[in-house]
């Protein structure tokens, strides 16, 4: 069926393509057109909201706060002038849990972004904060931070394989 679609598609922008002229006469170009050609169509990447909307319907998470622009900058330093889109979602006093996936605008800005969720992931997983969760703690322990292209993200989540294996499909294409 997915096939068929993607057929129709390209048959349809192909048929456009052939018909219409630009001023010089000839056919222009069709970044879908010569996709068709190689046989390859690029996967778009999804947005961290588009992520965490998938995270969201196929896991059942805990009561998470989704931190704002002034609540990233106060808390964690990130300036959402610099990110191409974030979620930023934590637990409360009793659940460690922690899903933010963030994109940069600029890949030299990844570097920094991950530092700084590295910084919240030491101070997560710091002695005090294990004695303070010890129910937590090897969900804590468990926890990553991971970059891929413009994007990075902190996972502390007893489901974090899962939660993993859809951020990084939903990053694939970046």
């Amino acid at each position: 069926m997915k096939n068929k679609i993607i057929f129709t598609i390209l048959t349809a922008t192909m048929l456009l393509t052939a018909c219409t002229k630009n001023d010089t006469g000839s056919t222009p170009a069709s970044p879908t057109t010569a996709a068709a050609q190689t046989g390859a169509i690029a996967a778009q990447a999804l947005s961290p909201e588009e992520i965490y909307a998938k995270i969201s319907s196929s896991f059942t998470l805990p009561d998470l706060y989704k931190g704002d622009d002034d609540w990233i900058l106060n808390n964690y330093g990130l300036d959402a002038a610099k990110l191409d889109g974030y979620v930023c979602a934590e637990g409360d006093e009793i659940h460690a849990d922690r899903i933010f996936i963030i994109k940069t605008k600029d890949s030299a800005d990844v570097a920094d972004v991950v530092s700084k969720l590295n910084a919240v992931y030491s101070q997560l997983s710091s002695p005090e904060m294990l004695d303070y969760m010890p129910e937590q703690a090897d969900t804590i322990k468990a926890g990553r931070v991971v970059s891929s292209g413009n994007y990075a993200y902190l996972l502390i989540s007893p489901d974090a394989d899962g939660i993993e294996a859809i951020i990084k499909e939903g990053i694939a294409a970046n």
